[in-house]
């Protein structure tokens, strides 16, 4: 199994631009940049997975909306994974690094759920506490892990991607390398701070 560092070292190669930079064509060209390049494979995943939470979290209700609130968070859920997974293609490679990630794993979901609660709400469905929640989380970690597995190349599209059954059979393998990076980082910032630098990167 590769470890964190060699999955790392065998991401695509691109050069390096700003936050700026990356974010400038879909702000000038919004129809060609993000609508015509609206990410169809994180649409699909959004859209089977939030339909699958909102309804689970939901189930102890026992109220006949909820089927009608977990296909509209599917809906919206796959319109916005779409734009999002473009911006996140776009951004991936953005320096700095730490501005990229704050602005896709809290600014981009924060907008989703004001857009989620609002588009609820204009439909009348009935909405949950749990399932919003379950939706939030959710957001928060698919927009993470987006960014993690498009830096290694997996659910890009337009001539920077594969096919979705080859995104599909990656995921296994790069949802376990997506969990264990955490405790991993935390590893490394522990070592570092307590000297033992070497035994941390050892472990990488």
């Amino acid at each position: 199994m590769h470890t964190l560092s060699e999955e790392a070292a065998q991401a695509p190669s691109h050069p390096k631009v700003s936050i700026g930079q990356a974010l400038r064509p879909l702000l000038r060209n919004p129809w060609r940049n993000i609508v015509l390049r609206w990410n169809a494979k994180a649409a699909t995943l959004s859209a089977i997975c939030r339909f699958a939470i909102f309804l689970i979290a939901s189930i102890k209700s026992h109220h006949a909306g909820r089927s009608g609130g977990a296909l509209a968070e599917a809906f919206w859920g796959a319109l916005n994974a779409g734009i999002f997974g473009t911006f996140i293609q776009s951004l991936r490679l953005a320096e700095p690094q730490w501005a990229a990630e704050l602005l896709i794993a809290f600014a981009f979901p924060v907008m989703f759920q004001l857009g989620d609660c609002c588009f609820h709400a204009a439909l009348g469905t009935q909405r949950f506490l749990a399932g919003m929640i379950a939706s939030a989380v959710f957001t928060a970690l698919s927009a993470a892990f987006s960014l993690y597995i498009m830096r290694r190349g997996t659910l890009l599209t337009g001539a920077e991607g594969r096919t979705f059954t080859s995104d599909l059979a990656a995921l296994p393998r790069l949802v376990l390398l997506f969990v264990a990076s955490g405790p991993l980082n935390i590893w490394r910032f522990v070592a570092q701070r307590s000297g033992f630098g070497a035994e941390g990167d050892a472990v990488s």
